[in-house]
């Protein structure tokens, strides 16, 4: 049945044939009696080059053709010398991704088991930097035959001739000794003294060549480049591979990648050839967003904290009068154990392993938060300056391992774009607002800026397509005027440093400012028809049910008439559209949800019990809500069609939250509705997330209910992603925006109700030095790798940002109705307000 808000024809679903052609093909290739072994790396040269394919990873200053495209490794039996030149069939192949080998399925040596076969050879493709000019590795190693390892390195010079005594089939490393093929039915003639020893200096050269390249190969357990140019690979660890391996963790644990839709998993440094899922695209393919729907969740809570995601921090102060209900309280209240205590969380709360789930679980983005503090704080500022930044590259490299893209959300800025505690802290909005709002905005644009430099670099460009470049600024708090100045000057300065185009730069993705999304005029919706032309630009709603009107049904068709229609309109009539944030929360019950210390508006008790709004009276008891045990199945499968629904009616999504974390005050998982990982483990979510494509219609089927509907018509315009036209905005919709600063912003009058007049307030001038983010060294062992300098665009000269002399600058939170200082002389010198940057932490061991 044809999804009634899009055409589904424009979307890329699960191919239901492929799993069950799978299963109904095992016991056929079991039943096959010739023993099977690895054969060639059939690779051929990159398309439209003349070079010869390199056949190792190329890694550091050794890096292979960024557009090679290789075929995958293929098994073969050894019944005959004709067979081993045949890969063994598969029926169909066409329904498996078309860079996978054309036999479909290979053999795992081991367990006798079939499965589908990887990509194109995951080290066929590390990006390149376009200032290096680079020289490929090529060895070519004599025949092995692994029992062990997926990970194989061959000539890539094409097949060797079966009479040659030694056949070049490509080389793994397990435990088993390496073993040559050698014809033995061959012996030397007497008469022909001098052949067979000719013979026999050959054959000792060819076994000191194969001790030489072991010995080369396996003398690090990590890998690396040497200066003799050789790269070396771990004896019995694979470096890629695919659902049902056993991963070993940088710290050396170990965990089953349980994958069973097709992904696979590649270990090797600055390597993007990994994909989630069999049907999604690899990092080094094209992400259609016309076609390729995101599916996603957000690692809420970990480099940003917040109460209601990791209670545990909060829990030991509750009982407290004023008990921190923000990062920054908490920083101050834990004292001389604050950064000890945070770096503890950030090492615990995501691993690896979670990444592994994601991929897993049919999901294919993450939506990863960040604050201003990954890079600096300045003056009082008590947040843990630059040690985030180190899990944000983990993130980055377990991201690339499973094939997943990172949508980098800068979730909190100075000042506080909304006065949200997940803004970094809880209170007035100083972000283009109050005395210090220009200010506040400048300094943001210096994280932008940075953060731009750094994603646009080759060797991360295609792991983090996508940024966020502010979360939920509350419009209402701010003028829209001053808002869409800032958009466009954060536009241009993204552009300017990556450039116009696809692939140039990252998708930019704005946030609705809560104005909303759909079809329509101004009167109607503000967004559409905002910077009409502009290079791939992304509008961001986020779309909840737990803080309107409170609900306590489980209503799976809710989420498709609420927002599909909206979504297909947002797509036709602005562009990319997608919820950043969603959640299965009908209510506001939980722990912390709104607040430490707060009230539930589900009970009528918020803000407080005391004085509750009267908008939200009371609806029952949170009790039946907070414990997923006590759920029924009824309810659990509500729950489960909801959460499919809303990934299918939003077209682009990512749940929050992946999950949330222990409270000291219970004994059992709090704020279920919220948590995606414990929805699969408890089984309201499903464990494929791909099946939500076309639930909509055939919720409305089950249950019989009419839809809203609007379809749209399913591709997206060129210019809307980077193609034809991308960039072209007309000089009637700049001077529309106006300039940045602008001239005034909200602030002045009691309640922040009056304006300030942009000149009269404090600025920051552009005469610092760059913030740079320094990619952090990648080390197996001994050996490290690094990617780039942390700096994309050396066009870029322009100073940062910073403090001038002669200037007062009021705290950066300083409420909206401060009266502001004297003006800036924007000429002045620079002043040396103190800034705790980031600084280059150790190398990451993997």
């Amino acid at each position: 049945m044809q999804n009634p808000y899009y055409k589904s024809g424009h979307r890329s679903g699960l191919d239901s044939t492929v799993n069950s052609e799978f299963d109904d093909n095992l016991d056929k290739y079991r039943e096959l009696k010739t023993e099977s072994f690895l054969g060639y790396l059939n690779r051929g040269n990159p398309e439209g080059s003349g070079s010869p394919v390199p056949s190792l990873p190329g890694l550091s200053e050794r890096i292979l053709h960024p557009e090679a495209n290789y075929s995958a490794t293929a098994y073969y039996t050894r019944e005959t010398s004709e067979a081993l030149n045949q890969p063994i069939s598969t029926p169909n192949p066409s329904h498996y991704h078309p860079q996978h080998s054309a036999n479909g399925f290979h053999r795992d040596p081991l367990s006798d088991e079939y499965r589908r076969a990887s990509p194109a050879t995951p080290f066929a493709d590390t990006p390149t930097r376009d200032t290096r000019a680079l020289t490929p590795l090529i060895i070519d190693p004599p025949t092995a035959i692994s029992r062990h390892s997926h990970y194989t390195v061959g000539s890539g010079l094409g097949d060797s001739s079966e009479t040659e005594g030694l056949r070049y089939s490509g080389m793994s490393f397990g435990d088993q000794p390496l073993r040559s093929r050698v014809n033995r039915n061959v012996k030397p003639s007497r008469r022909k003294r001098a052949i067979f020893i000719v013979c026999i200096v050959i054959v000792v050269c060819t076994c000191a060549i194969i001790g030489l390249v072991i010995g080369l190969i396996t003398k690090n357990k990590g890998m690396n480049n040497d200066t003799d140019g050789v790269a070396r690979l771990p004896r019995g660890d694979k470096l890629w591979g695919v659902g049902g391996d056993t991963i070993t963790t940088d710290k050396g644990n170990k965990f089953l990648y349980n994958n069973t839709l097709g992904g696979t998993w590649v270990g090797i440094p600055y390597n993007d050839t990994a994909r989630p899922q069999g049907n999604q695209p690899a990092l080094n393919e094209r992400w259609d967003y016309s076609v390729n729907k995101i599916i996603g969740v957000n690692l809420g809570g970990w480099l940003v904290i917040e109460p209601f995601i990791a209670p545990g921090l909060f829990d030991p102060y509750v009982q407290e009068q004023n008990p921190p209900s923000d990062e920054w309280e908490l920083s101050l209240r834990l004292g001389n154990s604050m950064a000890k205590t945070i770096e503890a969380h950030y090492d615990s709360f995501i691993v690896e392993e979670d990444f592994a789930q994601i991929a897993s679980a049919g999901l294919n983005w993450v939506r990863i938060p960040v604050g201003w503090w990954m890079i600096e704080t300045m003056g009082s500022e008590p947040f843990l300056a630059g040690v985030s930044w180190k899990y944000f590259f983990r993130a980055i490299v377990w991201a690339r391992k499973y094939g997943l893209r990172i949508n980098l959300d800068l979730h909190a800025v100075p000042g506080s774009q909304n006065s949200w505690n997940h803004s970094g802290r809880l209170g007035t909005t100083g972000f283009l607002s109050g005395a210090m709002g220009i200010a506040n905005a400048q300094r943001t644009l210096n994280y932008i800026r940075t953060l731009t430099q750094f994603i646009s670099q080759p060797e991360f460009k295609r792991v983090i397509p996508m940024f966020s470049i502010l979360n939920e600024p509350d419009v209402t708090l701010m003028s829209s005027k001053a808002l869409v100045s800032w958009y466009y000057e954060s536009y241009k300065l993204i552009r300017e440093i990556g450039g116009i185009g696809e692939g140039n730069g990252p998708f930019i993705v704005i946030h609705d400012a809560f104005q909303g999304i759909g079809a329509g005029g101004p009167a109607k919706n503000r967004w559409s028809g905002f910077l009409q032309g502009s290079d791939r630009t992304g509008l961001d709603s986020h779309t909840y049910f737990a803080f309107t009107a409170q609900l306590s049904d489980v209503n799976a068709t809710r989420p498709c008439n609420a927002w599909a229609a909206r979504s297909n309109q947002t797509m036709e009539g602005f562009g990319l559209s997608m919820s950043g944030e969603w959640s299965l929360a009908l209510n506001d019950c939980g722990l912390y949800v709104n607040n430490v210390g707060w009230g539930q508006r589900y009970e009528g008790t918020w803000p407080n019990a005391t004085r509750p709004d009267r908008r939200f009276p009371k609806v029952g008891s949170c009790d039946q809500w907070l414990d997923h045990r006590k759920w029924s199945d009824a309810q659990k499968k509500g729950f489960a069609d909801t959460a499919s629904a809303s990934q299918d009616a939003l077209i682009n999504s990512f749940f929050w939250t992946w999950k949330i974390g222990n409270s000291l005050r219970q004994d059992f998982p709090p704020n279920p509705m919220w948590n995606y990982k414990l929805g699969l483990e408890a089984g309201y979510i499903r464990p494929d997330a791909r099946t939500s494509t076309g639930r909509c219609a055939a919720l409305a089927s089950e249950y019989q209910v009419p839809l809203t509907t609007y379809e749209w018509s399913g591709t997206l315009a060129s210019w809307q992603t980077g193609g034809a036209g991308a960039g072209n905005i007309s000089q009637s919709q700049i001077d529309a925006v106006g300039p940045f600063p602008p001239a005034t912003i909200l602030g002045g009058a009691p309640n922040g109700q009056g304006s300030y007049n942009t000149q009269s307030l404090p600025q920051l001038a552009p005469t610092g030095s760059p913030l740079i983010l320094k990619p952090i060294p990648i080390v197996m062992d001994s050996k490290t790798y690094s990617g780039g300098d942390g700096w994309f665009n050396n066009a870029d000269k322009a100073g940062f940002f910073a403090p001038i002399n002669g200037c007062t600058y009021l705290d950066p939170w300083s409420g909206v109705d401060a009266p502001a200082p004297a003006a800036c002389n924007s000429s002045s010198t620079q002043s040396k307000q103190q800034s705790t940057a980031n600084t280059s932490p150790s190398p990451l061991r993997t």
